[in-house]
């Protein structure tokens, strides 16, 4: 693993959730993730909420490892209550994209992040955004 594909545990927060057997992860200024237990068809589900940036979004890495760890094989992610993303934020769906290549994106998606893979070139990876 490079030094920049570390995640910072000091930043990410993660607390189990009471009800099921999902999983909670939290980051500075509001964000968070909650991951569903990886369902028997290997698809992990995750709902990604607030703004993501480089303080933030290793929550989201987080829990896409640990999605991965759990056996999933691909990833749905509904980042409807996403307020921002950066590049960081980018990044870090994009290092999931090349691990699974099967990760869709549930929304709607807001138009910021429309906005963001288009000018990045990389809407082609997400064809559901449109």
């Amino acid at each position: 693993m490079r030094n920049d594909d570390r995640i910072d545990e000091g930043r990410v927060g993660v607390l189990h959730a009471s009800a099921g057997e999902g999983h909670i992860y939290s980051a500075p200024g509001g964000a968070g993730v909650y991951r569903k237990a990886t369902g028997p068809d290997g698809t992990a589900r995750l709902v990604a909420s607030g703004e993501f940036d480089m303080d933030s979004s290793p929550c989201l890495q987080h829990a896409l490892t640990d999605a991965r760890a759990d056996g999933a094989t691909s990833i749905k992610l509904d980042v409807a209550a996403v307020a921002f993303g950066d590049s960081t934020f980018l990044h870090v769906l994009l290092r999931a994209h090349h691990e699974l290549q099967q990760v869709v994106l549930i929304g709607p998606v807001p138009l910021h992040l429309r906005q963001l893979f288009n000018i990045t070139g990389t809407a082609a990876l997400y064809p559901n955004i449109t």
